[in-house]
C-alpha cells in the first residue's frame, strides 16, 4: 500500500497569528518589505500578508541606477509608509524617505557617539558655508570652521567649494530640518596631534628654524610650524635688553637653539643668543690690556662705576680709579648714560672681569 505524500509546506493553522494578520502602518513609519516585482509602474513590495504597496519613480529618486539594476524579487527594503491602501488597492511607499530617515538616524549616533562624518560644501553666506550630507543640507558657522590665514580667507574658502570635509555634528533636529555641523574640533584635535609629535621627535641642542610671532615682556615667541616656543628675555642676546623688540622683530625668520622640551606641560624653551659667539670667547681678540676705549656708564654702585664697552662687555672703574682726590661715591665724578674714555687695566677672561681706569685714560 502507498501512502500518500506527505506536504511539507506550514499549514495556516501553525503559523503565528502576526504571520498571517494584514498589517496596519501609520503615515511617516519606517517598515522594511520584500520586493515582488519591479516594473515601470515602480518597485512593488510586500509590507504584510494580504498587503502589497508601490514605490513610484518619484519617490526612489535616491535609489542609484546601479542598485536598482541589481534590485531582484525576495530582496529586503526598507521603505516608508505614505498611506492609500483603501479599498484593497495599493499602499504608497518611500525609498527616498526612507533614505533620510536613515540617514537622520546615522546623524544621531553621530552625534552620540562624537563621531565624524564626510560632507561636501556647496555654498556659502554671511554666517558661514552650506554642506550636503547625501542629500541632507546642514550649516556650518565660520566660528565652527577651520581657521583660514586671516589675508587669504575668502580665496581659502572658495577653494574648498565643492570638497568633502570631515566634520563633527553639533546639533541636530529632525523636526525642525536642522542640522549644524562643526569642524573646528577635528581641525583643533589634528593640531594638537601634530604638536605631540613634533615636541616627541624635537631634541634638546638642535638648531630649528621658525618666524617670530609674538613679542612679550617676558620674551619672544616663535612658530617653528607646528608649535610655538619662547625665547625667554635672558636668551635673546648677551647683552642686558630692556626689550624684546630690541633683539628681533614680527614676522622676522630667525635660527634658535632648543634648550628645553617639557613633553608634560608641552612646551619648548629656545635660544637665540647660543646660536652666536659667546663674547667672552673672543674678548682678547677685541680689547687689550692699556688699551684706551670709549664706553658708557650703565651702572653706580658704592664700589665703583660699570661702563660697557660693547653690546655685551662691561668692565668696573673701582671708585679709587675714578679720581686722584678722595671719592665717597661715584656720582661725583660720572653719571648714568655718561659716554667716557677709560683705560682696560686687566682682563680676567675666566671670571669675566675687566678691569678699568677713568683717571689713567685721561691722564690724571
Amino acid at each position: 500500500m502507498v501512502e500518500p505524500a506527505q506536504n511539507n509546506q506550514p499549514q495556516m493553522s501553525d503559523l503565528p497569528v502576526e504571520e498571517y494578520t494584514p498589517m496596519f502602518y501609520q503615515p511617516e513609519e519606517l517598515v522594511e518589505g520584500e520586493v515582488v516585482r519591479i516594473d515601470e509602474d515602480g518597485i512593488v513590495v510586500s509590507v504584510g500578508l494580504k498587503t502589497e504597496g508601490i514605490v513610484t519613480p518619484s519617490e526612489m529618486r535616491l535609489l542609484e541606477s546601479s542598485k536598482l539594476d541589481d534590485l531582484k524579487p525576495g530582496d529586503k527594503l526598507r521603505v516608508v509608509f505614505l498611506g492609500g491602501g483603501e479599498g484593497g488597492g495599493m499602499v504608497l511607499l518611500s525609498y527616498d524617505q526612507a533614505q533620510r530617515q536613515r540617514l537622520w538616524d546615522e546623524l544621531a549616533e553621530h552625534l552620540s557617539k562624537g563621531t565624524t562624518l564626510m560632507a561636501r560644501i556647496v555654498e556659502q553666506n554671511r554666517g558661514g558655508v552650506v554642506v550636503d550630507y547625501q542629500g541632507i543640507r546642514g550649516f556650518v558657522p565660520h566660528s565652527h570652521l577651520a581657521p583660514q590665514s586671516p589675508d587669504a580667507a575668502d580665496r581659502d574658502l572658495d577653494a574648498r567649494m565643492g570638497q568633502e570635509i570631515r566634520f563633527n555634528v553639533l546639533e541636530l533636529d529632525q523636526s525642525q530640518d536642522r542640522l549644524v555641523l562643526s569642524e573646528r574640533a577635528i581641525w583643533q584635535a589634528q593640531k594638537d596631534e601634530a604638536r605631540r609629535r613634533f615636541i616627541a621627535e624635537l631634541e634638546e641642542g638642535t638648531m630649528v628654524t621658525g618666524k617670530v610671532t609674538s613679542l612679550r615682556g617676558f620674551g619672544a615667541f616663535v612658530n617653528l610650524g607646528a608649535v610655538d616656543g619662547l625665547i625667554p628675555m635672558s636668551e635673546l642676546s648677551w647683552s642686558m635688553l630692556k626689550s624684546a623688540d630690541e633683539a628681533v622683530s614680527l614676522g622676522e625668520e630667525v635660527t634658535v637653539q632648543v634648550l628645553r622640551v617639557d613633553q608634560e606641560n608641552q612646551r619648548i624653551s629656545l635660544s637665540l643668543k647660543r646660536t652666536m659667539p659667546e663674547p667672552w670667547d673672543t674678548v682678547q681678540e677685541r680689547f687689550t690690556e692699556n688699551q684706551i676705549v670709549e664706553g658708557t656708564v650703565t651702572r653706580l654702585m658704592d664700589f665703583g662705576a660699570f661702563v660697557k664697552l660693547d653690546n655685551s662687555i662691561e668692565g668696573l672703574v673701582h671708585i679709587s680709579e675714578l679720581s686722584n682726590r678722595r671719592v665717597n661715591n661715584p656720582k661725583e665724578c660720572v653719571y648714568l648714560g655718561q659716554k667716557v674714555r677709560v683705560m682696560i687695566l686687566n682682563i680676567d677672561q675666566e671670571k669675566r672681569r675687566i678691569s678699568l681706569s677713568y683717571t689713567k685714560a685721561y691722564g690724571m
